[in-house]
């Protein structure tokens, strides 16, 4: 893994916090709403920590994020509604389960990430490893089952909830400690909008459309022309406000992708009368270029959206934004001083009227932008976004400042040195030296340096994840950083030898080995240069003491104590000096 420098470090350490992102299964050719989410964090995140992302399948997060890849299934879970089992042990038993307990003890991540509300396995899997999970929310929930089966999940697994608005967070309240809960709107980075390009696309799309400079566009943007958006109210509002006003156009931004909702709104609008004055185009993947072009945007979502991008895009291009008060669009409006400019959900006449307000107040609807566009980045801005960030990351570092003291050699469990531990539900042998635990690469290499099954001592996973991951034992080629770093080899001859400490020690004696605790039917057979390369040396315990005969004043002391036995003990020393 590559590793970056950066900010949040341990105490007394050069390590950064490493973070393992687990990516959500979005598009390949579009980013989806959480992916857009996660990629922010993860532009501001690498600049401090170093970050490694976790991926079903290439995708656009993948090549836009600018971080190592590692590509690895995680499938969607969904807990059965009826089961006698607690959650812990049922997710356990999932195929995936083994695999991704095995890939966070290689990596040993400080904290895992997860976005969605399916991103069970990752969290479940860290937390048999005591690993902290950060749970990132983006979209509102209102699904009752959702909210009563996967806000369980959050509420278990996760030590720290973060949403993108209140109402994201809001089914979580009543079961997290607000301590868990964290609020992260998301922001846009102005050199993303490309403000310098401004006049260029408004004029380009507008003379492509075409559009005269006199005319002001109403626009309706979404990445996905659904029903929920309220395309259908946008089409109503934009005939009775065509009617009004000859001099307003109306464009539409966006994919279709429910045909029939999609003809039926065009049918409404073509029915009118004023067909001609409607325009058709796509949104993404540069949605600047088309709300640049609008003066006045249109949200008129019917669903509780947590977030709209959209409207936040508006307002940093500095045009107006009227929305129907749903979820967050309520939330986002009123922090910016936009709750002027709401409408009840759902109310077509109360849309109009404000749209036609806009369209009737001269110059004012600038001016009006602009304060709007001034509120947005005090409240959704870089600097707003960095400081959350900020708040939120020293809670983190402060939880794995105390996860790392854990792994500090005083600090670990004490557990047998050169022997093999694996973990309940890992299937990954490790051999566990000098308080670090090295794993093997294969079943080959366990089997070559004569390892067997019965050696296999299991312990918890949270437990053996506090050892430290070092460099994986692989036995093509058997070289030393491949190799153990103690163990029993011969060349093509019959000589046997200790391998310890880079060095290689004749074996003197089977019964020496065997104090040592090595079994002598363990002998690995080894290339004779491999030895050779290897200084040899003498083993460096003392042997057992000789029994040793008293001198003439362990004697005389004897002699005075009790005199019999001096007499024997000196008469012992003689008879040995005897030629």
């Amino acid at each position: 893994m590559e590793h970056d420098s950066g900010g949040l470090r341990a105490e007394r350490s050069p390590a950064p916090l490493r973070i393992m992102l687990f990516a959500p299964s979005g598009g390949r050719r579009a980013l989806t709403g959480m992916e857009k989410y996660m990629l922010t964090l993860i532009r501001v995140l690498k600049e401090q920590a170093e970050c490694l992302l976790v991926a079903g399948e290439p995708g656009v997060l993948a090549a836009e994020a600018g971080l190592p890849v590692i590509a690895h299934p995680v499938p969607p879970y969904h807990l059965p509604t009826e089961h006698g089992e607690s959650p812990d042990t049922v997710m356990q038993r999932h195929p995936a389960c083994g695999s991704l307990v095995n890939l966070l003890h290689m990596r040993q991540p400080d904290i895992v990430l997860v976005g969605g509300p399916h991103p069970v396995l990752p969290a479940s899997a860290a937390k048999m490893l005591g690993i902290p999970v950060l749970w990132l929310l983006t979209e509102t929930v209102t699904d009752p089952d959702w909210t009563s089966q996967t806000g369980q999940w959050i509420e278990r697994y996760a030590d720290w909830i973060v949403g993108v608005s209140d109402v994201s967070l809001e089914p979580l309240r009543t079961r997290a400690s607000e301590s868990k809960i964290f609020l992260l709107p998301p922001t846009r980075r102005c050199e993303e909008l490309n403000p310098d390009f401004h006049r260029v696309y408004r004029d380009k799309l507008r003379s492509a459309l075409p559009v005269e400079e006199k005319h002001r566009i109403v626009g309706f943007a979404a990445p996905r022309l659904k029903s929920e958006m309220g395309l259908s109210w946008f089409a109503a509002m934009a005939v009775q406000v065509a009617a009004v006003h000859p001099d307003v156009r109306f464009l539409v931004a966006g994919s279709v992708c429910d045909e029939a909702h999609y003809r039926n709104c065009r049918r409404l609008i073509d029915e009118s009368g004023y067909g001609s004055r409607f325009h058709y185009v796509e949104l993404e993947p540069h949605r600047e270029q088309v709300l640049v072009a609008m003066d006045l945007i249109v949200v008129p979502s019917l669903f509780a959206e947590s977030f709209s991008m959209t409207a936040l895009d508006g307002w940093l291009l500095g045009k107006n934004v009227i929305a129907y008060r749903s979820g967050g669009l309520e939330e986002m409006m009123t922090a910016t001083g936009s709750s002027g400019l709401l409408a009840p959900q759902g109310d077509v006449e109360a849309l109009t009227d404000c749209v036609l307000k806009c369209l009737e107040t001269g110059e004012q609807p600038g001016s009006r932008a602009e304060a709007s566009r001034r509120s947005t980045e005090a409240v959704y801005g870089e600097a707003a976004y960095r400081k959350r960030l900020a708040k939120l990351m020293a809670n983190v570092c402060n939880r794995v400042l105390v996860l790392r003291r854990r792994r500090k050699p005083r600090s670990l469990p004490v557990l047998r040195s050169n022997a093999v531990y694996k973990g309940k539900w890992s299937p990954a042998l490790f051999l566990l030296e000098r308080g670090m635990k090295r794993p093997f690469a294969s079943a080959e290499a366990f089997r070559f340096y004569r390892y067997r099954g019965e050696d296999i001592r299991v312990v918890p996973d949270a437990v053996l994840n506090r050892f430290p991951t070092g460099r994986v034992l692989r036995h093509d080629p058997p070289s030393p950083p491949n190799r153990p770093s103690v163990m029993l080899a011969k060349g093509r001859d019959r000589l046997v030898y200790l391998l310890t400490g880079g060095r290689r020690l004749p074996v003197v004696s089977q019964a020496a080995l065997r104090q040592r605790g090595l079994d002598p039917t363990r002998v690995v057979p080894l290339p004779s240069d491999e030895l050779r390369a290897l200084p040899l040396g003498a083993d460096r315990r003392r042997s057992p003491k000789r029994r040793r005969y008293p001198g003439t004043k362990q004697a005389g002391r004897a002699m005075r104590h009790n005199p019999a036995r001096g007499r024997r003990l000196k008469s012992r020393k003689h008879s040995r000096a005897r030629p």
